[in-house]
């Protein structure tokens, strides 16, 4: 059973060896994720300039190619995944 959500988001632009920047946010901030799909989703309609702002900052001018909801299992198996 998935326990958290997190919005994750993939930037445009494919490194040499294939991989991609991907940003895991931190919102809502008192927390850090969303206890069910459709509230993950909710936040992210209802703050989009917020989301891309906070990109912009990490990023520079580089867009995301998508935002999206992501289960914790799927985040802990990405992060695992990228200590190797």
């Amino acid at each position: 059973m998935v326990k958290a959500w997190f919005i994750v988001a993939v930037m445009t632009g494919v490194y040499s060896d294939g991989t991609k920047d991907v940003f895991i946010f931190q919102h809502p901030s008192d927390h850090g994720h969303f206890h069910n799909s459709y509230t993950c989703q909710k936040y992210i309609g209802d703050n989009p300039f917020k989301l891309v702002k906070a990109l912009v900052r990490e990023y520079g001018d580089r867009s995301p190619e998508k935002i999206m909801c992501v289960p914790e299992e799927a985040v802990e198996s990405f992060m695992e995944q990228d200590k190797t």
